[in-house]
């Protein structure tokens, strides 16, 4: 059977947005600074950001691979952009990944098993860490800095909680759009986290103990997997890296 080309409604890159005028950039890296060693603990956040980049990366969108590297890096600068976050601590095996996330301010963690998948990713990045850390998902492309950063403090308002005989949790996630993935998982150290990390996250997260926590955050809370994903973070307003990819391939 013949592979049909691009222009064909059967290529997975017909289904992509076709609007260009409605792209909307939503975080243009003006707040964006440097941030701080992960060699000390902070009374801030580091940040792990697991970044799979190169040709087989976001596969089920069925875009060009310089769409997942846009969406990646306008994840990462929203997160270098906000207030709460001390570090950043970007694990990938990709070189184009990996340079940019340096020259940005973040710290790159070499992956101990290249390709082994997102759980051993998050491992390694969690070994680098020290202090209040979070696990957030690279593949949402309309975050904005003060979604993460009230998710952030939130999270830490739960996790240090101590009125009348309540026992904080250990862990604090915040779940995907449709409500069985998870794009954060939070912790006061890394020893606490158990990170679960794929399908059905947040139950497994859940059933670890992890406090659920569903808050109205619409662009932290979109991943994007697939198209109809896609369109939907076009709607809340994506990057400027995004958008620029998606203007080129859908002239």
């Amino acid at each position: 059977m013949p592979t049909p080309d691009a222009t064909s409604p059967n290529h997975p890159e017909s289904q992509l947005p076709t609007n260009p005028s409605a792209f909307r950039a939503v975080h243009p890296d003006a707040r964006a600074h440097l941030v701080s060693s992960v060699a000390e603990p902070a009374s801030g956040w580091t940040v792990i950001l697991p970044l799979k980049g190169g040709p087989s990366a976001k596969s089920r969108l069925g875009a060009p691979a310089a769409l997942a590297t846009a969406i990646a890096l306008d994840c990462l600068a929203a997160v270098l952009a906000a207030d709460r976050v001390d570090a950043v601590v970007v694990v990938t095996p990709d070189p184009e990944l990996a340079a940019a996330a340096v020259s940005a301010g973040a710290r790159v963690q070499a992956e101990s098993a290249p390709g082994a998948g997102l759980l051993p990713a998050v491992t390694d990045g969690l070994a680098a860490t020290l202090g209040r850390c979070a696990v957030l998902l690279g593949d949402l492309p309309a975050l904005r800095a003060d979604d993460l950063e009230t998710a952030l403090q939130l999270s830490g308002d739960l996790l240090t909680r101590t009125e009348g005989r309540t026992r904080p949790p250990s862990m604090v996630f915040i779940p995907d759009a449709e409500g069985t993935g998870t794009v954060l998982l939070t912790a006061l150290a890394p020893a606490a986290m158990q990170p679960s990390f794929g399908p059905a996250s947040a139950s497994a997260h859940q059933a670890s103990g992890a406090f659920r926590l569903d808050v109205d955050l619409p662009r932290l809370r979109r991943d994007v997997d697939t198209p109809a994903d896609l369109r939907t973070a076009i709607e809340l307003g994506v990057g400027p890296r995004t958008q620029a990819v998606l203007a080129e391939i859908t002239v």
